[in-house]
């Protein structure tokens, strides 16, 4: 069986491929830059830092219930291990929370 030439691809289509890593580059590039140069927003307030703390349970005199709300990420609360468990923070005044974070 005698052995025929691939057939040659139209000009339109062989540069496809070329144009669809061009169109990925650019959109990642205009990515890039949305995120650079978007405006910063402020930091929020951390309501509950120094503020009064109660818990259901401590596990141990090394991880009491006001660590949780000291600012520092080297200490933590942690409940004695049976459920439910809870820890709750008085603000002190009513307050709009844009953001709850838990580390």
């Amino acid at each position: 069986m005698p052995l025929m030439p691939a057939p040659s691809r139209s000009p339109a289509l062989r540069g496809r491929p070329l144009m669809a890593a061009l169109a990925a580059l650019v959109a990642a590039l205009l990515a890039g830059y949305t995120v650079v140069t978007a405006p910063a927003q402020a930091a929020s307030t951390l309501l509950s830092q120094g503020r009064p703390v109660t818990a259901s349970s401590v596990e141990n005199p090394g991880a009491p219930a006001s660590a949780a709300v000291d600012g520092d990420l080297g200490t933590r609360w942690s409940s004695a291990f049976a459920d439910p468990q809870w820890i709750q923070v008085d603000l002190g005044a009513t307050a709009t929370i844009d953001q709850v974070v838990l580390n």
